[in-house]
This record gives structure tokens, sequence and C-alpha cells, in this order.
């Protein structure tokens, strides 16, 4: 009986993969509702601006709020979750939150007649998720003899389905993700996800590319060092003692 369906994303940082991952999941979802003979249910979507560690200061906060506009505007989300910029510092007062509302609004509205965002980038990352997006899901399906609910259950179960950092017991909590030299979310470790060996080599030679412009091994110490990263200014987690790293044509 369900009419209307909202699913969500949350920001990851680098604007071409939040693009293309809202948009390849607004497209596989209506896909998905059109085989499944539900093809006049609503559907709507919600881009939650960045829910990791924001910095201190307040300026640089907005900076991370605007950020996140920008993609949930070129994504064509339905709606925006906001931040206000007293996330580092606790619960934020009402004020706090109405100026964080007030600061996406303004992004929002500049952005009513700017044309849609079309790159190469934007195509490679819709490509590559829309790919990783039908293995996991047909390996739900198969687990679930056809069913999607017992599929899920079972996925979980088994670890095809995964959740980094889960905080709860029924993930295995086995995946691992980190940054591609450019921002882009890889993963270091796969445990049992149901993707194919060429997709991991592309990860792995993404984060391949990252060691090497840093001069450092692939290891979760840059785990470690994305996690802080927003936090203290900056997208991708640096080794110490290394200024940015620069690289023509992304960011």
């Amino acid at each position: 009986g369900v009419t209307s369906i909202t699913v969500g994303y949350g920001q990851c940082g680098n604007l071409y993969q939040d693009v293309a991952a809202l948009c390849s999941l607004r497209r596989l979802c209506r896909e998905r509702l059109e085989q499944a003979g539900h093809g006049r249910v609503h559907l709507s979507t919600v881009f939650h601006q960045w829910m990791g560690g924001f910095p201190q200061d307040e300026a640089q906060a907005f900076g991370v709020i605007s950020w996140g506009t920008v993609a949930a505007a070129f994504s064509g989300a339905t709606k925006v979750i906001s931040k206000s910029p007293q996330e580092a510092l606790g619960v934020p007062t009402a004020d706090a939150n109405i100026r964080g509302l007030r600061c996406t609004r303004q992004v929002l509205s500049m952005f009513k007649e700017q044309q849609p965002l079309a790159t190469l980038e934007i195509d490679r990352e819709d490509e590559l998720i829309t790919r990783e997006t039908r293995e996991l899901l047909d390996a739900v399906e198969r687990l679930g003899a056809g069913d999607l609910a017992v599929g899920t259950v079972r996925a979980f179960q088994a670890g095809a389905l995964d959740v980094p950092f889960a905080p709860s017991h029924e993930a295995r909590g086995a995946v691992i993700p980190v940054r591609d030299l450019h921002g882009a979310i890889r993963i270091l470790e796969f445990g049992n996800l149901a993707l194919d060996g060429e997709i991991k080599a592309m990860h792995r030679a993404f984060l391949e590319e990252r060691a090497q412009a840093e001069g450092r091994a692939v290891t979760f110490q840059m785990v470690t060092d994305d996690i802080y990263a927003v936090s203290k200014g900056r997208l991708v987690g640096k080794p110490r003692g290394r200024g940015p790293v620069r690289s023509g044509g992304r960011p």
C-alpha cells in the first residue's frame, strides 16, 4: 500500500562521485520499482550534508555546509538535510540550526537557473556505481531465491552486504573505505562483499595512485588520516609533513 518512497544518500565529499551516486540511486530505484510492477510509486531523494567530523571554526563549517549544498543542487535532490556551524561543538543551538538552513537556502537559490553538471568524471563514477549496485543486488536475489527481504538478511549474514564501521551487530563491519587521490571513496578491505575481481582491482588501482603521489604504502593509516581530514580543513588526509598534492582535471 506504500505510494511514496524517499531514498537517501549521505555526502562523501568528492563532487563528481556525490552527484553520480545520487543520480544513479534515483535511476536504479526507479528501474527496480518498474520491474516489480510499482511504476506508479512516487520516488523522491534526500541528500544528507556531511555527517562526519566538522571544523570547530564556524567559517570553515559554513564552507563544509555550502559544499554539501552544491552537490545536492547538482544532483537534483528532492530534499536536503542541512547541518549547522556548531556540529563540532555538540548539540547545536536553535540559532545555529537556523543559520545552517539559511546558508543552505542561499546556495540552493543560486543554482536555480544553472544547468545540470555533466562531465566525463561523473559518467565514469556513475558507470562504476551502477555496476557495483547491480552485482550486490543480484547477490541478494540469489541468496533469497528471488525474495529480496530474505535475501537481504542472508546477504548480511554472509557478508555479501556489509556496512563500514557498523553500529549494528547484524553487519560484519569487515568493509573498510578510504579515499583515493581525488577524494572519492574507494574500498581498502572488501570482506565478503559480492563484487567481482575486476571491480576490486579498479579500487586497488585508485588507491595505489594515491599511495604513489603521497610516497607511502596503502595502509589503514590512510583511513585514519581521512577520518580527521575534514575537521582539519581538507578532504583527503595527508601524511605529516606533506602539503597538498596537485593533479589536473579533478578536485
